[in-house]
């Protein structure tokens, strides 16, 4: 039996019973499941002693099909945030192709499991070319006579080069990501106006700075469909980001073991479990924990704790306000601390979102982040954003920043 698994940001799945049927017109093509998850199978028997040869399809969607990866919504999407965090900690060695291949994976609507038996042959080979070329999709295959650009795991584009391998090497070609329009935009009578004036007010503050952005792209959730984590929830973060970001920093075990305790620290990530446990950090591993830190300040700011968030390029006192937060007790920080109001919240995921968006754009086309931002403070901010506005609907660790 060979397999491989075809992915495309087209959501259609009578046009893949249509590609099948086409393509092998001698074929006993059936189909089982509810549309619009399918499987679609198709019997071909050469004569009457043959074996008969049978190639399957297993097709599903999204729920709610899209261009982007906003939500953990169905198997679908948990399936497409896991292969995202997956790619995106491959050693790639072209930052560049890999960056692009993220979007195209966000972008992604339908999946189709290809399997054939008792193996790959002429025919089942002319429909699998036929649903990547007319799908517009990318593959990802097992190495072998048919697959050959890799000798590992490989994520192959339509024409079956490679893209990206599981250890991280990158194909040599570009990658084209297509976005079907009736994805795109938010349908108008969606968007209210609080949402458009929003939109308006950062594109204006952009345009301030010299900043490229992008119209396109969609608004934050309203202030009456956003979903707030708890101030409590966003107290037991806070703690469980300082004891990470004290770890990445430095702090020895037994002073990150006294915060654990006098902070009464109960809300680590399995991710963060692992920092806090680590007798010793290696210096990636201490980097990615330090970062922590603008994290921290983004959901400290929400709390009141800041009176206003940097312009995410300008240098704060980090000794003075991680000081602050070590030297006052959680009882008296749970005291002062009251969650700012939905709106001022969405104001600022808002204007980070596209601040992200001018990052990333700048860095797939080789440029320096523009107007002095910086990439990780943006990255970071727009992280616990999204986490403290359920934007994403995930758990620390499976936030997605996808802009």
């Amino acid at each position: 039996m060979d397999n491989c698994s075809i992915y495309s940001h087209q959501a259609d799945v009578d046009k893949v019973a249509a590609i099948l049927r086409r393509v092998l017109p001698k074929a006993k093509i059936t189909e089982q499941g509810l549309a619009p998850n399918k499987t679609l199978r198709a019997v071909l028997k050469e004569g009457f002693f043959s074996k008969a040869k049978t190639l399957s399809l297993n097709y599903r969607q999204r729920e709610n099909p899209s261009y982007t990866l906003r939500e953990v919504e169905d198997d679908m999407t948990q399936n497409l945030a896991g292969m995202v965090n997956f790619i995106q900690s491959l050693p790639a060695d072209n930052e560049v192709l890999r960056s692009k291949f993220v979007f195209k994976v966000m972008a992604t609507n339908s999946e189709i499991g290809f399997i054939a038996e008792p193996g790959y042959n002429e025919d089942f080979e002319a429909v699998l070319k036929a649903l990547v070329q007319e799908l517009d999709a990318f593959v990802f295959v097992q190495p072998g006579p048919l697959f050959s650009a890799s000798e590992v795991q490989y994520f192959a584009d339509k024409d079956f080069n490679l893209i990206m391998d599981t250890a991280g090497t990158c194909g040599n070609q570009d990658i084209d990501v297509q976005v079907d329009a009736i994805y795109h935009d938010q349908p108008l009578a969606e968007v209210t106006e609080e949402q458009k004036e929003r939109k308006a007010r950062t594109e204006s503050f952009l345009q301030e700075k010299g900043i490229n952005f992008n119209k396109n792209l969609p608004c934050v959730e309203s202030s009456e469909d956003a979903r707030i984590r708890s101030k409590e929830e966003v107290i037991e973060r806070v703690y469980a980001l300082l004891l990470t970001a004290a770890k990445g920093q430095g702090a020895g075990q037994e002073v990150v073991k006294q915060y654990f305790t006098e902070k009464w620290v109960t809300g680590l990530s399995p991710e963060e479990k692992l920092i806090y446990e680590a007798a010793a950090l290696d210096e990636q591993s201490k980097v990615n924990a330090s970062w922590r830190q603008e994290s921290m300040r983004a959901l400290v700011w929400a709390l009141g704790g800041v009176a206003e968030l940097e312009y995410p390029g300008e240098d704060y006192d980090v000794e003075q306000f991680i000081h602050s937060l070590t030297k006052t007790t959680r009882e008296e920080f749970e005291q002062s601390a009251s969650l700012r109001p939905v709106a001022e919240l969405l104001d600022e995921l808002d204007k980070i979102y596209r601040l992200h968006w001018a990052c990333v754009d700048a860095r797939i086309n080789g440029r320096e982040a523009p107007a002095g931002l910086h990439p990780g403070v943006v990255y970071e901010r727009h992280y616990a954003l999204k986490w403290l506005t359920c934007s994403s609907d995930a758990d620390w660790d499976d936030v997605t920043t996808d802009t």
